[in-house]
């Protein structure tokens, strides 16, 4: 069983502290948030996790509890009803934590239909949409998923994409092969082994 931890935002596998998707992503990608303030990132994480909060709760029985949006915020929500109706998105699962064995732990957005494919979607509420950062992250979230449960790949990928004050986009998102996916894993192993030695 796998154990959240918010401060920090740590796992835990049977009591043992596991490495995050985002810290592998972090690994691949050192240099992503390296010209940004702090403060900024802050305030768009923020903004990001209200959102997807927000979804969260419209698509399950807590809708009377909806965190509290401005107009803005509003604006996205409905661009997300928009692209559900415009895609037939049916959504099945939300915020699962899943595991690739011991070698890292992460938490996806949702499972859903999509046209009637069984689709794996994250939800970005970024001005830019990193697609390669995207194949990274749900490919790592797939490889878990068929690990965990045995099943097949998904039939696509996608980014629901809100920005701030624009029309959402259904992105659909390339996957990495496994083998990609595991040179990638073996690298960020080795070198975690050479910052504790």
């Amino acid at each position: 069983m796998i154990e959240f931890i918010e401060e920090g935002h740590l796992y835990l596998k049977d009591g043992v502290l596991l490495p995050s998707v985002s810290e592998i992503l972090h690994f691949i990608f050192p240099d992503k948030y390296k010209n940004i303030d702090q403060e900024v990132l802050n305030k768009k994480a923020k903004w990001g996790s209200t959102i997807h909060e927000a979804i969260e709760r419209l698509e399950t029985k807590y809708t009377c509890i909806m965190p509290e949006l401005d107009s803005t915020q509003w604006f996205s929500i409905n661009q997300w009803k928009r692209l559900k109706a415009k895609y037939n998105i049916e959504v099945l699962e939300q915020e699962q934590m899943i595991n690739y064995k011991s070698d890292y732990a992460g938490r996806f957005d949702m499972i859903a239909k999509v046209n009637d494919e069984l689709s794996l979607c994250d939800i970005k509420t970024t001005a830019q949409l990193d697609k390669e950062y995207l194949s990274w992250q749900l490919s790592f979230y797939e490889l878990a998923h068929m690990t965990m449960y045995g099943t097949p790949k998904f039939e696509k990928l996608y980014a629901i994409w809100l920005p701030k004050r624009e029309y959402g986009e259904l992105e659909k998102i390339e996957r990495k092969s496994i083998s990609e996916l595991l040179n990638v894993l073996k690298e960020f192993k080795e070198s975690r082994k050479e910052v504790t030695e």
